[in-house]
């Protein structure tokens, strides 16, 4: 780091320095803030400190309070006491896969065919379903209730 004292940058004395490259002119005034902006991120650095060893003491409760006697090398915990603990710590919960069976319901208009043979084929090679989320999804069959002529 190179450092050099200036006061030919304007009104007010100004300190400028060199770092990875970049050189910076700092004035009383923006030197003041970093020292406030230091001062600043020095208290939330130990807010975070302080939450972090909190919840370490959590966890440690958590697990201790479950021990099966002072002896021994088993902990008892259900999934639901786990994801409490999760929540407890503002971290996502355990999950299980689930699985559904759907039936949807839809009307559609405006087929042009020229029998209702044809149109419900052309509707059974055409519908599709989406899932918009993690997981995946197929149809197992496309049941076609009934087939009118437009009015």
């Amino acid at each position: 780091m190179t450092m050099y004292y200036s006061e030919t940058d304007g009104p007010e004395p100004t300190v400028s320095l060199q770092v990875g490259g970049i050189k910076y002119t700092l004035t009383n005034q923006s030197l003041a803030q970093i020292i406030e902006d230091k001062d600043s991120l020095k208290e939330e650095l130990e807010q975070a400190q302080r939450k972090v060893k909190s919840m370490g003491w959590d966890v440690r409760e958590f697990f201790e309070s479950r021990k099966d006697g002072n002896n021994t090398d088993d902990i008892t915990c259900t999934v639901e006491d786990i994801n409490e603990l999760l929540s407890s710590l503002g971290v996502d919960q355990l999950t299980n896969t689930w699985s559904a069976t759907v039936w949807i319901s839809a009307t559609i208009t405006g087929i042009e065919a020229s029998s209702k043979d044809e149109a419900e084929n052309i509707i059974k090679d055409n519908v599709e379903v989406n899932y918009n989320d993690d997981g995946d999804i197929w149809v197992d069959d496309v049941e076609v209730k009934s087939v009118y002529p437009e009015a």
